[in-house]
């Protein structure tokens, strides 16, 4: 299922379970609407969670270079990393359609600039 309702925003918080401090959020979902219950959430490398939509939310995404991302994610009590995703993974799991239940566009998260703090030199000096 490639759709979620719209949950009600409850507060918006830091956690500062990560480091730095990831902005997050607590979420409420209609627990009859479809798609909110039960179900398989799969993540980029092979990361499948269970459960229902997530009510503590949090995601960064840094662009490091033309298919490569730095990805913070929390759900729920679950803090997740990955130092280099691509586009494709990003675009085939789970985070599609919960930004999208959000209102936020993946696609224009994945458009953005690369990021200059984690731009690497292309030649040793």
């Amino acid at each position: 299922m490639d759709s979620l309702p719209t949950p009600a925003v409850v507060r918006c918080y830091v956690d500062r379970h990560f480091q730095p401090p990831l902005p997050a959020m607590r979420l409420r979902w209609d627990p009859n609407a479809p798609g909110s219950g039960e179900r398989l959430w799969y993540l980029p490398e092979d990361v499948c969670l269970t459960g229902a939509a997530p009510e503590h939310f949090g995601v960064t995404i840094q662009r490091r270079e033309a298919d490569s991302y730095a990805v913070r994610l929390l759900w729920n009590r679950t803090c997740l990393s990955w130092a280099n995703l691509t586009r494709v993974q990003l675009l085939t799991s789970a985070l599609t359609p919960l930004l999208r239940a959000l209102g936020t566009d993946l696609w224009y998260l994945l458009d953005q600039p690369i990021s200059a703090e984690f731009t690497l030199p292309s030649e040793a000096a």
